[in-house]
C-alpha cells in the first residue's frame, strides 16, 4: 500500500559517534589523553590538574606517558572507580583522593576537546560545513510537526508526527549548537510561551541563564505548539551541569570553555529558593567498565533512547564502529531495535581499509540476518546526499 500525503513518516533514528565530529576537529577517544598533555597552562587550576594526572599515569599506574595514544581511558577510570566503590585506596591514594582526581580528569578532558576543535578550526575555515548541513536537515524534519500543531485543521497530525530522533554517544557539542543556531534561525523571535523548536536531550533541563526561554524541555514546547529535535547523549554533554542535590541538568550552549568555570562555584538557583546552596558539578559519563548509571537524568536518557530505537524503522550509525567496549549500548540495541528495522551503516574506507572491513564483519556479526547497507565515504558525503 502506497502512503498518503497524511501518512506520518517512518521514523529514522541516527545513531552517532567519534567519526561524527572527527572532521571537525573532535579527538577521538584514543587521542583525548594526548590532547590533555598537550594543554597549554591556561591558569594554575589546569596546571595542578595536569600535575596531579601525570604523577598518578606515571607513578602510581606505572605507564608510559610519553606515548598517551597506547593508554585507553577505561584503564585510567576503571582502577580509579573500583577503588571509589569499595573505599579502598590506590597506592597512597585514598578514596577521597581518588574522586577529586576523577573530577579535575573530567575538566581537563573538557578542555583538550574543545581546544582541539578551536585549533582546528583556526586553520581550517569552513571545516564544519557539514555539521550545520546535517543540523538544518533534522531541524527541517522536525519543523513540520510545529506547522501541523499551527493549523487547526493538521493539528491532529501533529500528534503523530515523530520523524527522527539522534542518539549520541560523543560529549562535544558541535550538533547541539548547530541544531540550536538552525531552530533560531527557523524562528528569531523569543518569548516565554512562543511556539518554536528546541533542542530536546529527553530529561528534565533548566537553563544555565535563568533568562534564556529558548532552553526548556522538549514536552513544554510540544504543549505550547511548538516541536522537537530530539538530541540523547547516552553518556552527557560539555554543556551539562547538574545539581547534586536535585539532580537538575543545566543547559547552555556557549562557550564549552566558559561553561566549567561554573563547576564548583554557581549554586543550583532551585535550590537556593529554599536556602540551600549546592554548587553545579559536570555531568559526563566516563569511560570505565563499572559504568554508574543510577544519575536520574542519564537514566531518562537511555530509557528513552530504547523506545527511540523501538519505534525506528531504519537506523542509521555514522562514524561508530560499534566496539565491543560499550557493552551497555550494545545489549539496549540488542533488545530493542526493531527485528525489521533497516540498517545503514556510514563509515570512512579511505582512512584505513583494514579497520572499515573490521568493522562491517562487526556490524555483520551483530545485527545478523537484519537488511544492512555500507556507506564507506564517510560522514561528509553521506551528509551531502540528504534530501
Amino acid at each position: 500500500m502506497m502512503p498518503t500525503p497524511t501518512d506520518p513518516p517512518q521514523k529514522v533514528v541516527y545513531v552517532l559517534g567519534a567519526g561524527f565530529s572527527k572532521p571537525a576537529g573532535a579527538p577521538s577517544q584514543d587521542e583525548i589523553l594526548g590532547e590533555i598533555l598537550q594543554l597549554g597552562e591556561a591558569n594554575g587550576r589546569v596546571s595542578e590538574a595536569k600535575r596531579n594526572l601525570r604523577e598518578f599515569l606515571s607513578g602510581d599506574l606505572n605507564l608510559d606517558i610519553e606515548h598517551p595514544e597506547r593508554i585507553a581511558l577505561e584503564d585510567i577510570y576503571t582502577p580509579i572507580d573500583r577503588c571509589i566503590a569499595d573505599g579502598t585506596s590506590l597506592k597512597g591514594r585514598t578514596s577521597a583522593n581518588l574522586s577529586e582526581l576523577r573530577e579535575h580528569l573530567g575538566g581537563l578532558i573538557s578542555r583538550a576537546i574543545s581546544a582541539a576543535i578551536a585549533r582546528h578550526f583556526a586553520g581550517n575555515t569552513g571545516s564544519s560545513g557539514y555539521v550545520h548541513d546535517f543540523a538544518s536537515y533534522v531541524v527541517a524534519k522536525a519543523a513540520r510537526r510545529g506547522a501541523l500543531a499551527a493549523s487547526a485543521a493538521s493539528s491532529a497530525l501533529a500528534k503523530g508526527y515523530d520523524p527522527l530522533s539522534i542518539i549520541s554517544l560523543n560529549w562535544d557539542i558541535l550538533l547541539d549548537s548547530a541544531i540550536h543556531e538552525s531552530l533560531f534561525r527557523q524562528c528569531p523571535k523569543q518569548g516565554d510561551y512562543d511556539a518554536f523548536g528546541v533542542v530536546d536531550y529527553c530529561c528534565y533541563v533548566s537553563s544555565l541563564d535563568p533568562g534564556d526561554s529558548r532552553i526548556r524541555p522538549g514536552l513544554w514546547s510540544l504543549g505550547c505548539r511548538g516541536y522537537n529535535v530530539k538530541l540523547l547523549k547516552l553518556h552527557g554533554s560539555l554543556n551539562w551541569l547538574q545539581c547534586p542535590n536535585c539532580q537538575r541538568l543545566f543547559v547552555d550552549f556557549g562557550s564549552k570553555t566558559e561553561i566549567l568555570e561554573h563547576v564548583g562555584k554557581t549554586p543550583c538557583r532551585h535550590c537556593g529558593r529554599f536556602g540551600y546552596r549546592h554548587a553545579l558539578a559536570g555531568s559526563l559519563v566516563m569511560p570505565t567498565f563499572l559504568k554508574d548509571r543510577s544519575n536520574f537524568q542519564i537514566k531518562l536518557v537511555w530509557q528513552n533512547a530504547g523506545v527511540e530505537l523501538l519505534e525506528a524503522k531504519r537506523l542509521v550509525f555514522i562514524g561508530y564502529s560499534l566496539p565491543h567496549a560499550d557493552f551497555e549500548f550494545r545489549q539496549l540495541l540488542s533488545r530493542m531495535t526493531h527485528r525489521a528495522a533497516a540498517i545503514d551503516v556510514v563509515l570512512h574506507k579511505e582512512s584505513s581499509p583494514q579497520r572499515y572491513d573490521a568493522e562491517v564483519d562487526r556490524y555483520r556479526q551483530f545485527f545478523g540476518r537484519r537488511e544492512l547497507t555500507f556507506h564507506p565515504s564517510g560522514v561528509i558525503d553521506f551528509v551531502s546526499s540528504l534530501r
